[in-house]
């Protein structure tokens, strides 16, 4: 498995990278145990953006089952570290002041940084499309907001290209989780729309 702190550790051949990229996901929740908070965060926002590595998922000489199997591993990055070490907190607008955790900062702008908002016009990207919008939609029932967060302001900037499935997907959460906080029903309601910072 590489490691977070560079991309000298990286595997220069896609299958390679999407292979590592899939492991280290499905067991996320080790890092836990050799890292601090502050290095695990420094190494998601590099690895989420910076690296690159995340494009594979669309590059076609990769077989299909195993880039969809990567981008559906994002949920393990959720369920075993964002999930139970972020703040139970919200950090968009001013609410980020207060967050101490590191982990929640790299949680918030997950999909902000993250190589795509979707290609709805490739073909060879649609189904890992549905796969990354699966994963925000799954993490909509979350018990730490901060996850609920996360995935709604992801949500929020795939509204430019698939707009009827976001709002789709926010109306139901509205449904279903009626008795969430203000805040977090105001940031939804802007996700819905696309509107979300």
């Amino acid at each position: 498995m590489f490691v977070l702190r560079d991309g000298d550790d990286f595997p220069d051949d896609p299958l390679d990278s999407v292979l590592s990229l899939a492991e280290f996901l499905t067991a996320a929740g080790r890092v836990a145990e050799t890292y601090s908070a502050q290095r695990i965060a420094d190494g998601l926002w590099f690895l989420a953006g910076d690296s690159g590595l995340f494009h594979e998922l669309y590059n076609p000489s990769v077989p299909e089952n195993l880039r969809v199997r990567c981008a559906a591993a994002i949920r393990q990055l959720y369920a075993q570290l964002f999930e139970p070490l972020c703040q139970n907190v919200l950090s968009h607008g001013d609410n980020g002041e207060s967050v101490e955790n590191p982990l929640n900062s790299i949680c918030y702008m997950w999909w902000d940084v993250f190589p795509t908002w979707g290609r709805p016009g490739d073909p060879v990207a649609r189904r890992i499309d549905e796969v990354l919008l699966g994963v925000m939609r799954d993490t909509l029932p979350s018990e730490n907001v901060a996850c609920v967060e996360s995935a709604l302001h992801g949500l929020g900037h795939w509204h430019i290209t698939y707009s009827d499935v976001v709002e789709s997907i926010v109306e139901e959460f509205l449904r279903q989780r009626p008795a969430i906080g203000v805040s977090l029903r105001d940031y939804a309601r802007a996700a819905r729309r696309g509107r979300v910072l």
